[in-house]
């Protein structure tokens, strides 16, 4: 069977770069995308098992992103989990309401994350 593919999109180079490794590490194939146009993009064409989505970006933010994959028949299915240090406590519901199936607060730990990953890619 064939590495489960995950999509990143996130405009922090480090943030990008540290997750990349973690989810590699993890046996994953990881694509990127640098803003959140880019990245519903991808997603519409790479139709990844998964998308790791920051809220805070350039060109679309995350939260239009989320809006538009969940509005998508197509893509729907795919599970979000929202990476994102801006998300106050009673936003979390809000998220999860938007359609995220999961969220990561930063500075996140390597098992938070991948805790979250495999949860959703049982």
């Amino acid at each position: 069977m064939s590495a489960r593919h995950i999509l990143i999109i996130e405009d922090d180079s480090d943030n990008t770069a540290l997750l990349r490794l973690l989810l590699e590490r993890q046996g994953y194939q990881v694509s990127l995308a640098l803003n959140g146009e880019q990245g519903l993009q991808k997603v519409r064409s790479l139709y990844p098992d998964l998308v790791v989505l920051d809220l805070d970006m350039p060109v679309m933010d995350g939260w239009s992103v989320l809006r538009e994959i969940k509005t998508d028949t197509h893509i729907r299915h795919i599970p979000v989990i929202v990476v994102t240090a801006h998300l106050m406590p009673d936003e979390k519901e809000t998220v999860l309401q938007a359609g995220a199936s999961g969220y990561v607060l930063k500075p996140f730990s390597v098992q938070g994350l991948v805790g979250e990953v495999e949860r959703l890619l049982k």
